[in-house]
């Protein structure tokens, strides 16, 4: 993450990442539509944590270190939706469900190959329109 990114541009490039996961999943680039679909939650989380820095305020040096994380678990903390997540998963099984898939995304998979059908699962889990991890993440960035 480059120094300077301010919400709108994280916003900006979470929704470019899946987009562009889209495109290459859809020309058969199964292992980088996978890889960068991952991305797409990270800076939608990463959108949410601008959020809650101020102009003025100088956040714990934790904080700091933690949001160069790629663990959406971590991410989520960092967001303060750690309960609204919990309420999301208890609400709506299927949301809950791809939360999970979610989960096993790690930046490390750029070393490794996935199918169509992991691609493809992972895609959808965040794209769904009624239970997607980065639609459900718009509603707080």
């Amino acid at each position: 993450m480059g120094p300077g990114l301010n919400r709108h541009d994280l916003q900006i490039r979470a929704q470019a990442k899946i987009d562009d996961a889209t495109i290459l999943f859809a020309n058969g680039r199964h292992g980088n539509a996978y890889y960068l679909a991952g991305y797409a939650v990270e800076l939608g989380l990463k959108a949410c944590i601008a959020t809650r820095i101020t102009a003025q305020t100088l956040p714990w040096k934790g904080f700091i270190r933690n949001i160069l994380s790629h663990e959406f678990k971590v991410l989520i903390g960092l967001a303060g939706l750690a309960l609204a997540l919990k309420d999301q998963e208890d609400r709506n099984s299927a949301f809950a469900t791809n939360w999970n898939v979610v989960l096993q995304w790690t930046p490390d998979s750029r070393y490794e190959s996935s199918d169509l059908a992991s691609a493809e699962l992972l895609i959808q889990a965040i794209i769904d329109p009624n239970a997607g991890v980065l639609t459900w993440i718009k509603a707080y960035w």
